[in-house]
């Protein structure tokens, strides 16, 4: 989400922020999906806080960016993820490795500095 300011921009829309042109502005995206004001026990694993019937509001999680301009590819990308997972999770028991302890790093979006290592154990 790195995007130009556009110069001129309304101050009664519902966060107006001024900055010199040519000044590149970027969202930090972990802060936000982190953030203890929307979420209770944010670094908590709670599939629960997703759930269609729990309010929030409609910009607190930005995983494909939000607004008119958001990711051409959600719809598609989201279907997909769910067929992968209900399928990997029918077939496999997932067990983190020991011995690679992930080591976050945060930029544009969270990722491991070294990794992200898992055991697959077959099912059945």
């Amino acid at each position: 989400m790195n995007q130009g300011v556009t110069p001129g921009c309304n101050p009664s829309s519902h966060i107006f922020v001024s900055s010199p042109t040519g000044v590149q502005v970027t969202l930090f995206i972990y802060g936000l999906h982190h953030n203890p004001k929307v979420w209770p026990n944010p670094e908590l694993f709670d599939p629960s806080r997703f759930a269609p019937d729990t309010p929030r509001h409609s910009h607190s999680f930005l995983p494909f960016s939000g607004g008119a301009r958001n990711c051409i590819g959600k719809q598609f990308a989201m279907s997909e993820m769910k067929v992968i997972v209900a399928l990997t999770l029918l077939r496999f028991e997932l067990l983190p490795d020991p011995t690679r302890v992930p080591m976050p790093l945060a930029r544009l979006v969270l990722k491991s500095k070294n990794g992200i290592y898992l055991h697959l154990k077959k099912l059945h």
